[in-house]
């Protein structure tokens, strides 16, 4: 590890040290089989549909007190349950009813308030259990897709690691379904860090030489201090160089606190770390935090590289683009490649790197480009 690599430094005394983020690396309980479950809509309009959708489904409730409804739920009934409120509901009354889900015989005091959530998070939650086994079982791997030189595609400058899912069968499951169901389920700190896991795990086996690309959604972190310890503990622990990894902001267009990531970037870079952006060009949030992150790299959204060359409208953005990434000092990597004349023009156009299925597609072991 480099000299300038100092785990204790990032680590503000002996009770952080020592603390783990609760919420990050705990997964939650399973829901119980039987139970009750305390039900707060936020309207008499919901209420009665609620109590009408029960009435159908011919689920036992009633109510303890004004204004909460407490469904009596057997073996099995909870998923039934959760299947008819996601239908019977919009997404806003799920979201603004408030839920409790007690064992059987369970009376709701003051600990079991402090686990009341929005009724959508219950609901997603208990339609998407299939991800919580995921985690629990660790059921993931990484694939890697290389990034290569504008200069020259036979160089790989880096890989960018993606997260996969794995059935109970070994199939592939969609990372994208993956985050979906996390973030409506209340699973995205869990699988964020996962995914982070697994990218350094994979990573260190595979022996990658090259630059990784990490990525990671900034909404999942509260406090790097806690929240990013085990991330640095697996680096700390790999044969992996910190200047040898990027961490790639995703998702920029939901960052609403500029100042927490910047918090974040400030911790990693701290720790001899590189970051980047995603999504540059995506809109007119990504150019404000190019001026507020400083990143060391930048990717050109994929729809705006998608038909660049044909296209006098995409043509002037990238190219603006990638000048203003040059005045800056900061390289880019323009995403989603697919032909050979999009290669040919944004190597023309002063991009520094390139990535997308022209080159290769994502794969484990780390795949290397073959080109006809």
């Amino acid at each position: 590890m480099a000299d300038t690599w100092c785990m204790d430094t990032l680590l503000e005394g002996k009770e952080a040290r020592m603390s783990r983020c609760s919420r990050c690396e705990a997964l939650p309980e399973a829901p119980p089989t039987e139970g009750v479950l305390y039900i707060a809509p936020p309207l008499a309009h919901s209420r009665a549909t609620i109590r009408r959708l029960l009435i159908e489904s011919g689920l036992r409730f009633d109510d303890p007190v004004e204004d909460i409804l407490a469904v009596e739920l057997g073996p099995g009934e909870l998923q039934k349950l959760a299947e008819i409120l996601h239908e019977g509901l919009s997404g806003r009354e799920l979201r603004d009813s408030r839920a409790l889900l007690t064992e059987k015989g369970v009376e709701p005091g003051l600990r079991e308030l402090a686990r009341m959530q929005d009724l959508g998070t219950l609901v997603a939650a208990v339609q998407g259990e299939w991800l919580l086994e995921i985690l629990r079982e660790e059921r993931m791997t990484a694939h890697f897709q290389p990034i290569v030189s504008a200069y020259d595609r036979q160089e790989i400058f880096a890989y960018e690691c993606l997260l996969r899912g794995l059935d109970p069968e070994g199939s592939a499951v969609s990372p994208a379904l993956m985050f979906d169901v996390a973030r409506q389920a209340g699973l995205l700190f869990n699988l964020d860090r996962a995914a982070r896991l697994k990218a350094i795990e994979e990573a260190s086996r595979f022996g990658i030489g090259t630059n990784i690309f990490i990525n990671f959604n900034p909404t999942s972190i509260y406090d790097p201090i806690y929240c990013l310890q085990s991330t640095l503990r697996a680096v700390e622990r790999s044969p992996l160089s910190p200047e040898n990894i990027i961490f790639e902001v995703t998702e920029s267009d939901e960052i609403h606190d500029t100042g927490q990531l910047i918090k974040i970037l400030d911790f990693y870079r701290r720790a001899g770390f590189r970051v980047a952006l995603d999504d540059l060009g995506a809109g007119y949030g990504s150019l404000n935090l190019l001026t507020d992150l400083r990143p060391d790299f930048v990717k050109l959204d994929i729809n705006l590289v998608r038909g660049v060359e044909e296209d006098p409208y995409k043509a002037t953005i990238a190219t603006k683009l990638l000048d203003l990434a040059q005045d800056l000092g900061v390289q880019t990597i323009a995403e989603g490649v697919e032909t050979e004349e999009q290669y040919l023009w944004l190597a023309r156009h002063g991009a520094d790197y390139l990535q997308g299925y022209y080159f290769s597609r994502p794969g484990s072991p780390p795949p290397v480009p073959a080109y006809a």
